[in-house]
């Protein structure tokens, strides 16, 4: 990722155990504007203990559904994951994917 990064730091923003889609669609909302504005975007999951697959699919899923893979690669930096929230994310991103 070349450029302006803008930084999420999810546990600060939503808590250590993510479930509610809507505020996974805002989320989701907000990174998408950011890259619209030429930023690419952090997302660290650093103190994060649990997510829903409710929330992987509304808050990442759908971009990388509607956008692709290669954009989601391009534009968008995962860091910072437990075992078990990583193994719930790809799972999430899946069940959208199928």
């Amino acid at each position: 990722m070349k450029g302006p990064i803008i930084y999420y730091e999810i546990k600060e923003l939503y808590g250590q155990h993510l479930s509610s889609t809507k505020k996974a669609t805002e989320l989701r909302q907000d990174i998408l504007e950011q890259i619209n504005l030429n930023f690419n975007v952090e997302v660290d999951f650093a103190g994060v203990r649990s997510i829903s697959s409710g929330w992987a699919r509304n808050a990442l899923g759908l971009i990388v559904k509607s956008k692709g893979e290669e954009f989601f690669k391009n534009h968008i930096l995962i860091s910072n994951m437990s075992k078990g929230v990583r193994k719930t994310l790809l799972e999430g991103i899946q069940e959208v994917l199928v």
